[in-house]
């Protein structure tokens, strides 16, 4: 007799699970303290990042916009990032550090600094990272807890990630007529 198996895997659900072995996606699991404004303080940190050097690129935007699309936020959160991303193109450091400060008051994001800022630092480094969207990271960073050597390894492993995804769309896919440029 064959079972009939029925999944209920949602996009966020894979996303979690795949990339950091998270069962429950943590805006919507029992431990938030609101949806909308857990999502809301992690954008503000990648978009304050993205933000740092008094540019959020249209590539930066759009890997938060992906990013949070993939994590299932919300259409009321995710429709705040053009906005955030504005904002903390004139931000000072200080206030990228107030903001990180009020993150971390928020559910879950009190255990997600080290996400917070490997995501950051991810997001200000698809146009190439700069030293001021360096320092409004470390400054987060700082803020939430998280070592400047562990921000150090963080920043290695996104650019690790970066060569392990053209080595394996050069495996996989080298002449795949969409490659964007910059794999071919």
């Amino acid at each position: 007799m064959t079972t009939k198996t029925t999944t209920t895997c949602t996009p966020a659900d894979f996303y979690y699970s795949d990339y950091w072995g998270v069962t429950d996606a943590p805006s919507t699991s029992p431990h938030s303290a609101g949806r909308i404004e857990e999502e809301t303080g992690f954008l503000t940190a990648l978009c304050n990042a993205a933000g740092g050097d008094g540019t959020a690129s249209k590539v930066e935007r759009d890997h938060i916009f992906g990013m949070a699309s993939v994590k299932g936020y919300t259409p009321e959160a995710i429709a705040q990032i053009d906005g955030l991303a504005d904002a903390a193109e004139s931000k000072t450091i200080e206030e990228m550090a107030a903001d990180a400060k009020k993150a971390l008051s928020i559910g879950t994001l009190r255990f997600a600094a080290g996400a917070i800022v490997f995501e950051s630092i991810k997001a200000a480094s698809k146009d190439g990272l700069e030293e001021k969207e360096k320092e409004a990271i470390f400054c987060i960073a700082e803020i939430m807890g998280v070592s400047k050597e562990k921000v150090e390894a963080m920043m290695e492993i996104v650019a690790e990630e970066e060569k392990l995804k053209k080595k394996r769309i050069a495996a996989c896919i080298p002449n795949h007529p969409c490659l964007a440029p910059e794999y071919k």
